[in-house]
């Protein structure tokens, strides 16, 4: 019936035309003489049950009423006005003004179905109503204010349909992109918000990055406007048509009341995030796998990472601004703590581990993915943003270690003999840190809502996960208490502990899960991308681009400071000692002003200071612990150019870092070694490093005629003292040698406090004879300095400019002394009384004295 009267009104359209759009116009308008004089047949049928149960289906008519609507729940004129539209759109020419007229009708019924009827006219691909009649659209517009509720969740149906089929017309899709920010930011229904947040970001992130090629499907054109059915091929906009307005009104709800609003807001963000930005900024570094040309990635970073080059690339800037901010309202969601909002901060884990960077991307990928979003993280404004994200990795680091905590306390328990006292202490034990455990993980009210476990109470919960017979559930915990787990280790963990967990209820099952989540290391950052950082800034500086190569190191810096194992494991450690050991011996000297440009070797101390102490026991190099030859030879490797960088001419950072990276060499944590034993190391490695530091030619107020490269090394030799004292008390506190009673740390003290603070001679008649093995290194960086201004063509202006340079040199100079000497006496007054207690009564070492401590104290306040 609907294709024969289709057909017969496409063969009279000539004809009828004008009769049809009076009749429409007279009851849409409420005209009582049609209105009376005309019913509409209602080609549906009614549907009823006879006597004995049966469904039986009778034809049925009815009368249109003063308002356009059939007395019962059939066809009605606005149906049949956007039916027409489909067959003839000629005839509703002089029906549209009419319809609009409807959107201010008082009452709601009327203005409703002029609503969804325009709105359903003017998305429609078949034709170009909306071009036509501005006026009417802009009428339209205006309902998204509307009050009421149904009328404004119509508007936004209409608003995502018009997005989705007319993207093409760029000006109006630019209004409907306001009306949908107004709606998000300003209406006062939640129902409406949600609404709209969840369309459009479903369409946002389902849309293409390239237009349909498909004119029938993007245009209107003649044969198209007599189609009868629309296509069947799901059509996708492009992304170009969502403005940076909107998608920044979506991340306004972030910041709701609301937990769900603020829940979807974000996770449509991410998805939309990943798919339109970082997915296709690193398509050509996938494409390359993981083995991808080292240009390409260049490429890549210097497109978006480098401020002078991003302004020369409009579609960079404009994709900047669309998306580059989502990674910051990711991570600021953190402030949300488990006990605001337990659900929120379960989603963010899961956004930041399989969303944002996904497991589907190469290493290689995700290392510059990493790159380009912790760059973005700490440009200015973005510091809160930052902040947040160091904390929540903080969180997992810290879960981490109470996990495996918890663990090895359990598997203490489990060892001693059943039913004795010594077992009911270590089992008790072992549940206070599974306490700990679940402070640092997600709370039962953040899992159990869809649950109806009436038992769900935290003690209960972590009575029955204590007390679990399987123990393959705790072995399975056990491979991602580590941050260095694989991701395969993590996906057995996902997939094996709901099952074994399965058998202490729901609420067990969901904390679980939880706690697996929370602990395990997603795609964001792991070891694996850890370790392709260190490799991509290795090739990076071979390629001569510094910039680049510390922007990988900066990600690596960041990461392990939660996470110091991630740059431990064997090849990683590898890698930074050779790269260490490259810039500083292999480089040019235009190389050498990058590298101190962009600070390559402090990023690498610095990593490597915290990383050894990470370090298994067994990949600790060392002659005389039974490793291989490669091992012992990184290991030598490191330890001379840490020495170099203490003595010779490493910055007060890397100078400082070098000591705390040989501490943790010399003695790692992961070691357990006898207090004699652990003693007689430390002097050994630190007391001829002490020796040096504290020579004559090192330990001395650098002259005002000095070179400011030869006026800063005093700075660096007391900062690797002061961390002698820190790391090395036993060392630094050792009796010395030579002609004099002080020892090796008392020469650095007495110099500190009296020569610098205090400005008194020193006390010590210091010999250069007794330093005579180990000063002599500097003589040859040290003499060309003296001859830098000998030439008299450079003029007086030259002198007295360089005169003023001096001058700020030399103040910067004595200040940075200054709080270096402070730091020596500090160090050596807490590291020494704190590991005297923390070593008990086996321990050698003797607090400084009262008057010593006093006279410091004095000083300081002085000062």
């Amino acid at each position: 019936q609907y294709l024969v009267a289709a057909k017969i009104i496409r063969r009279t359209e000539d004809k009828i035309s004008s009769p049809i759009a009076a009749l429409l116009n007279g009851l849409l308008g409420g005209d009582t003489d049609v209105v009376t004089s005309i019913s509409v047949v209602d080609l549906t049928e009614t549907t009823t049950t006879d006597a004995r149960g049966k469904t039986v289906s009778t034809p049925s008519a009815a009368a249109v009423t003063s308002t356009g609507q059939v007395a019962h729940t059939g066809a009605d004129v606005w149906s049949i006005t956007y039916e027409l539209h489909r067959i003839a759109p000629q005839i509703l020419t002089t029906v549209i003004g009419t319809v609009a007229s409807s959107l201010v009708y008082p009452e709601v019924g009327p203005r409703w179905r002029a609503t969804k009827l325009l709105g359903r006219l003017f998305a429609a691909r078949s034709s170009n109503i909306a071009v036509k009649f501005r006026i009417c659209f802009s009428q339209w517009l205006r309902r998204s204010a509307d009050t009421e509720q149904k009328i404004r969740e119509t508007m936004v149906k209409g608003l995502v349909s018009f997005l989705t089929n007319k993207s093409h017309e760029t000006d109006l899709c630019q209004d409907v992109n306001e009306s949908l920010a107004t709606i998000l930011t300003k209406d006062p229904s939640l129902d409406v918000r949600l609404l709209a947040i969840r369309q459009v970001c479903e369409l946002a992130h389902n849309a293409t990055n390239d237009a349909i090629s498909d004119t029938a499907a993007t245009t209107p054109s003649a044969t198209t406007s007599n189609t009868t059915t629309p296509p069947s091929r799901t059509y996708t906009p492009d992304i170009s048509v969502f403005s940076a307005e909107l998608l920044l009104a979506v991340a306004n709800r972030v910041s709701s009341k609301n937990k769900i609003e603020r829940r979807d807001a974000i996770t449509g963000l991410a998805q939309i995030f990943h798919k339109h930005y970082i997915r296709k900024i690193l398509r050509h570094v996938q494409d390359g796998g993981d083995d991808c040309d080292i240009e390409v990635i260049l490429r890549v970073l210097h497109e978006h990472c480098s401020e002078e080059q991003t302004k020369n690339y409009k579609f960079v800037v404009e994709a900047e601004e669309k998306f580059g901010w989502i990674p910051q309202k990711v991570f600021e969601c953190v402030y949300f703590s488990d006990a605001t909002d337990p659900e929120l901060r379960n989603r963010i884990y899961q956004i930041v581990d399989d969303v944002l960077l996904d497991g589907g991307l190469t290493a290689t990928s995700r290392a510059v993915g990493l790159a380009i979003i912790l760059h973005g993280l700490k440009k200015k404004g973005k510091e809160n943003a930052f902040k947040w994200m160091c904390a929540l990795f903080s969180q997992r680091s810290q879960l981490q270690r109470a996990l495996g905590l918890y663990l090895d306390a359990r598997v203490k328990a489990k060892g001693c003999e059943a039913g004795s006292a010594e077992a009911f202490t270590a089992d008790a034990e072992a549940m206070e840190k599974l306490e700990v455990v679940a402070s640092l993980s997600s709370p039962l009210v953040g899992i159990s809502s869809s649950n109806s476990d009436s038992s769900a109470d935290m003690s209960s919960v972590l009575k029955r996960f204590h007390t679990a017979k399987d123990k393959h559930i705790f072995r399975i915990l056990s491979t991602i208490a580590s941050p260095t787990h694989s991701p395969s280790a993590r996906k057995r963990a996902f997939d094996e502990l709901p099952k074994r967990t399965k058998g202490m209820g729901a609420v067990s099952v969901a904390w679980t899960k939880a706690l697996a989540r929370r602990c395990s290391m997603g795609a964001f950052v792991n070891f694996e991308s850890i370790e392709h950082c260190i490799i991509l800034a290795q090739e990076s500086f071979e390629a001569n681009d510094c910039k680049v190569s510390s922007l990988f190191l900066t990600c690596v810096k960041t990461m392990i400071a939660p996470f110091p194992a991630l740059a431990a494991t064997k090849e990683s450690f590898k890698n930074l000692v050779e790269f260490l050991e490259v810039v500083r011996t292999d480089v040019t000297p235009e190389a050498k002003k990058e590298l101190e440009e962009y600070g390559i070797v402090t990023l690498i101390s610095d990593i490597l200071a915290k990383s050894a102490s990470s370090m298994p026991a067994s990949d600790v190099g060392g002659k005389g612990n039974g490793d291989d030859e490669e091992t012992i030879s990184i290991y030598e490797t490191l330890r001379s150019q840490l020495l170099r960088l203490c003595k010779n001419d490493g910055t007060p950072e890397q100078a400082r870092n070098s000591v705390h990276a040989l501490s943790s060499l010399v003695n790692p944590v992961s070691q357990h070694l006898s207090l004699p034993s652990r003693v007689k190391k430390e002097k050994k490695e630190f007391e001829p490093l002490l020796k040096a530091l504290v020579a004559p030619s090192r330990l001395a107020i650098p002259d005002d005629s000095m070179a400011s490269k030869q006026k800063s090394k005093i700075v660096s030799v007391l900062s690797a003292i002061a961390a002698v004292a820190e790391c090395a008390p036993y060392a630094f506190n050792s009796t010395g040698e030579g002609k004099t009673p002080l020892c090796w740390g008392e020469r650095a003290i007495d110099f500190s406090l009296n020569a610098v603070l205090l400005g008194k001679n020193t006390s010590s008649n210091l010999s250069n004879e007794e330093y005579s093995s180990d000063s002599g290194s500097e003589s040859e960086t040290e003499s060309p300095a003296k001859g830098r201004r000998s030439s008299t063509a450079r003029g007086n202006k030259a002198a007295v400019a360089s005169s003023k340079e001096n001058d700020k040199v030399n103040i910067s100079v004595h200040c940075r002394m200054i709080c270096a000497s402070i730091e020596v006496l500090i160090c050596h007054i807490r590291a020494t009384i704190v590991r005297a207690k923390a070593d008990g009564a086996k321990s050698e070492l003797e607090a400084p004295s009262t008057e010593h401590v006093a006279k410091v104290f004095k000083t300081l306040i002085d000062i």
